[in-house]
């Protein structure tokens, strides 16, 4: 079950995406269309500056009238976001994202930016293993099925 699973285990890695706070709106949305992901990690140099989420577009530049072309990742960022180990149980990231409403939230390890993980990833995982759970538990009851 989920509370066995860490984020690390839910985690898409070839999905994370760094940019510089200097990186424009605009470059950094084509970036984000391009690798398919609802949110970038924001550096200064070595170290976790900011997140900017599809929201931070909507709320940050778009309704604000910001020119994307011009405005650069830290205008819009959420500075100093709150990170999470890998290791943290999934079920635990789920209360820590809930209480705070986050739907990102990047992971650090020993000082660095590993990965970042989103509700999406873990609602995948909760879902597998509802999807896992009824499976065992119709066995359970109507024993083991056969196909012809």
């Amino acid at each position: 079950m989920t509370e066995r699973k860490k984020l690390s285990d839910v985690m898409n890695a070839r999905k994370f995406v760094v940019l510089p706070q200097d990186a424009t709106a605009a470059a950094t949305a084509k970036k984000m269309l391009e690798r398919q992901v609802g949110a970038v990690v924001v550096m200064n140099g070595n170290t976790l500056a900011g997140i900017v989420t599809e929201r931070d577009f909507n709320f940050r530049l778009v309704a604000a009238g910001r020119d994307p072309t011009t405005t650069t990742l830290a205008e819009i960022m959420t500075p100093n976001p709150k990170t999470l180990s890998p290791d943290t149980p999934v079920v635990e990231a789920l209360e820590t994202m809930q209480k705070h409403a986050y739907r990102h939230v990047p992971l650090e390890q020993n000082g660095q930016i590993v990965g970042i993980v989103s509700l999406r990833d873990i609602f995948l995982e909760v879902k597998r293993a509802l999807e896992r759970d009824i499976e065992d538990s119709d066995q359970f009851i109507l024993g083991p099925t056969t196909t012809h």
